[in-house]
């Protein structure tokens, strides 16, 4: 329920800064966050591999041992009163909630720009009247980055305990297993050039659950694959021209029936993260079919562009359309949903390292063909055709590039053709995140 987008705000690296930064990164390693971004200090010894008399980057974590940097931290994904805690359209239910837990960041530098990364912790989901929804889980990742003159490479390894809602379309939490690998190789073919080549996998697994009729535990087991790629144009220093494609995969232990494959299309255009509007714009079509025999297609879009309007001002939009499986039976050609999502938001800089953060979202659920869902009241049957809205807001302050805490408060609507999918809630209170860096794919 609870959504927000780190976004570094201003990071000032002035010498007579360093004693009051190491102050407060004292005070985080005591309190409710430990971890942070990293003072901009020199290195002290060549282990880095960086050239003596060129400029170092920022520090990779809050502790140095030998060669590694360690960031411990205590991540508080959100704390506060959620009014709809089983999102029923009848007989709300209001609770305290908290989710949360330790963690470690492990990073091994390699030069300037290519590193080794390991993160991991757990995060504990915690209701105070609502015994059933606790739970205990965790999360793992390795990131390895390499980055010579024309070559970039990427790879990464995560698994991830969950329990939460898997989507829109369910509206009970479910206890997910997904563990999974991503691969990224750029090559730039000369000044304007460049090949992209990406491939990933992706294996989930979900306990027999039945909700509404249908068994969670079959319709959500699955594993992906995919790969696919680009080619890419640079029209200036910081836009590119972007032409690929994609083929996926996709596997149902429990219901082979399902199984299926999509071929993507696109093509659009990218800018750097440092220009006037920077983000990406990309249309395409996918295809997909069933391996039994049913097909669906459909045009693909996916935007995510944000506007600087002032060093302290930022204004963001993001649209996703696109198909993808449903969690239920449907008696169409295929068992998809097409699925749209608009969001825009605005982030402002308002004094020092203080933020706020206001955003708005809506989105659809087209499901291809009828579905039928099972009620105290009997069997329904219908095209699920959902609208969704939500709205929120963030008051908040950013500790370094990494480390922000805010209050917020999210209100959430949904309208359906089944009145037990009609929901509407408020959740608000505080939240403290922590954002370790994320390598871009692309």
């Amino acid at each position: 329920m609870l959504a927000g987008v780190s976004r570094p705000l201003a990071h000032r690296a002035d010498a007579p800064a360093l004693r009051k930064r190491a102050a407060r990164a004292a005070v985080l390693a005591l309190g409710v966050v430990v971890g942070g971004a990293g003072v901009a200090a020199p290195q002290e010894t060549p282990a880095s591999g960086i050239p003596a008399g060129e400029p170092t980057p920022e520090r990779p974590g809050l502790f140095r041992v030998g060669a590694l940097y360690l960031t411990p931290y205590l991540h508080v994904g959100s704390m506060g009163i959620d009014t709809n805690v089983f999102y029923t359209a009848t007989e709300r239910q209001t609770d305290f909630m908290a989710s949360g837990g330790p963690g470690l960041e492990i990073v091994r530098p390699f030069g300037r720009n290519s590193r080794l990364r390991l993160d991991g912790g757990l995060d504990y989901l915690y209701f105070a009247k609502t015994d059933s929804q606790r739970k205990l889980n965790g999360y793992g990742t390795a990131q390895l980055e390499l980055e010579g003159v024309k070559t970039r490479l990427v790879l990464e390894e995560r698994y991830a305990s969950s329990y939460s809602r898997p989507s829109y379309e369910v509206n009970d939490r479910v206890q997910q297993e997904t563990e999974g690998t991503r691969g990224f190789l750029r090559r730039n073919l000369g000044e304007r050039y460049a090949l992209a080549l990406f491939g990933r996998r992706e294996r989930t697994r979900v306990d027999s659950q039945s909700y509404l009729g249908t068994d969670l535990g079959s319709t959500l087991t699955t594993d992906t694959y995919g790969a696919g790629g680009e080619l890419r144009i640079a029209l200036s220093v910081k836009s590119q021209l972007v032409g690929g494609g994609e083929q996926s995969w996709y596997r149902y232990p429990r219901l082979p029936e399902r199984d299926g494959d999509s071929t993507l299309a696109y093509g659009g255009f990218r800018t750097d993260k440092t220009a006037l509007i920077a983000g990406q714009a990309l249309a395409g079509y996918r295809w997909f079919r069933l391996d039994a025999g049913g097909k669906r297609a459909a045009f693909y879009a996916s935007v995510d562009a944000a506007w600087t309007l002032s060093p302290k001002t930022k204004l963001g939009a993001r649209y996703l359309r696109d198909i993808d499986y449903s969690a239920f039976a449907t008696i169409g050609a295929t068992p998809t949903n097409l699925n749209e999502t608009a969001e825009v938001y605005l982030d402002k800089v308002l004094v020092s390292s203080f933020y706020f953060r206001l955003f708005g979202r809506i989105g659809r659920i087209h499901s291809d063909g009828d579905i039928t869902i099972v009620t105290s009241e009997g069997p329904e049957t219908a095209v699920r055709d959902d609208r969704v809205r939500e709205a929120g807001a963030e008051l908040g302050y950013q500790f370094r590039s990494r480390v922000r805490i805010g209050v917020t408060a999210t209100y959430t609507t949904r309208k359906s053709a089944f009145e037990t999918f009609g929901i509407d809630g408020l959740l608000a209170g505080l939240t403290v995140q922590y954002n370790p860096p994320q390598p871009a794919f692309r």
